[in-house]
C-alpha cells in the first residue's frame, strides 16, 4: 500500500509540474494582433507612382466646358521632422510628369503624422484623418473634422460643398488590387462620402494596400440640373472627377 501511495503521489506531482509549465507558457505567449499599421507605410524613401485622370467641367467657359487630362504623379516619403504641434511628422515630396519616359518635375510637399490610433495627412494646408487603427470593417470617423474651409482645392479652382463634415467608413478589407505593376491581395476600402441629388454629386473613396499605402482614389464634385434618367458624367455643368491609380511602388 505504501508503494502504491508513493507512486500516486509521484504521478500527482509530475502532473502538477506539467500543468504549471503549460500555464506559464500560455501566460508568456504574446498574441500578434494586426492593427493594420502597414496599410500606411512611413519608411523614408518609399514611393508610389500614380496615373491621374481628371475631368473638369467649367460653365464659365462654354467653348471648353469639359476638359480631360492625364498625368503621372510620384509621392516619396522623405525626411522626418517635428510639426507645429510638437509631433513627429514625415514629409511627402510630390513630383509630376506627362509621361513616364520624361523627367519628373517638383510639384509640392505634403506631410503626415502617423501614431498608434490614426493617420493625419495635410494636403494643400488641409488636415484629414485618413485611417484609424486598428483597421476593422465598420469603423467610422470624422475624417474632415479639421477642415474649416469647406472647399476642394483643385488646381487653380476651388469647389465648395455645403457639407464637408463627412463620416468616413471602412467598407472592405483583404480585397484584391491589380493595376499595371502593382498587385495586392490585402487592400482596404474607405468610403469617405456618397451624397447625390439632382443638383449636386459628391463622392469620395480611397483604397489602401498593405506595405504600399494609397493605391486608388476617386473623387467627384459636380453640379448639374438633372432630369429623368440623365447622368452626371454626361450632363454636369461645373465641377470635376478625379481618378488616381497606383501603377508602381518601391523604395529609393
Amino acid at each position: 500500500m505504501l508503494g502504491m501511495k508513493t507512486t500516486t503521489c509521484r504521478l500527482l506531482f509530475f502532473c502538477s509540474v506539467i500543468i504549471f509549465l503549460v500555464s506559464c507558457k500560455k501566460e508568456n505567449e504574446t498574441v500578434n494582433f494586426d492593427y493594420g499599421y502597414n496599410y500606411y507605410p512611413d519608411d523614408s524613401g518609399s514611393y508610389v507612382i500614380y496615373k491621374v485622370d481628371s475631368v473638369i467641367y467649367n460653365d464659365f467657359n462654354p467653348l471648353n466646358l469639359k476638359r480631360t487630362s492625364s498625368q503621372y504623379l510620384k509621392e516619396v516619403v522623405t525626411e522626418q521632422y517635428v510639426d507645429n504641434l510638437g509631433r513627429s511628422a514625415k514629409k511627402v515630396e510630390r513630383f509630376v510628369t506627362d509621361s513616364l519616359n520624361h523627367p519628373w518635375h517638383p510639384f509640392n510637399v505634403w506631410y503626415f503624422v502617423k501614431n498608434k490610433t490614426n493617420v493625419e495627412k495635410v494636403e494643400d494646408n488641409i488636415r484629414y484623418i485618413k485611417l484609424t487603427f486598428p483597421v476593422s470593417v465598420g469603423n467610422t470617423w470624422r475624417g474632415n473634422k479639421y477642415n474649416e474651409l469647406n472647399h476642394f482645392p483643385f488646381g487653380d479652382l476651388k469647389f465648395t460643398t455645403t457639407n464637408f463634415d463627412w463620416n468616413y467608413s471602412l467598407k472592405e478589407i483583404n480585397q484584391n488590387y491589380t493595376y499595371s505593376n502593382v498587385n495586392s491581395d490585402s487592400t482596404l476600402t474607405v468610403l469617405q462620402v456618397a451624397d447625390s441629388s439632382n443638383v449636386q454629386k459628391v463622392y469620395s473613396v480611397e483604397k489602401y494596400a498593405k506595405n504600399i499605402g494609397l493605391v486608388y482614389k476617386e473623387l467627384w464634385r459636380l453640379d448639374a440640373q438633372l432630369v429623368d434618367d440623365q447622368i452626371y458624367e454626361e450632363n454636369a455643368q461645373f465641377g470635376f472627377i478625379l481618378r488616381q491609380y497606383a501603377v508602381d511602388s518601391g523604395k529609393e
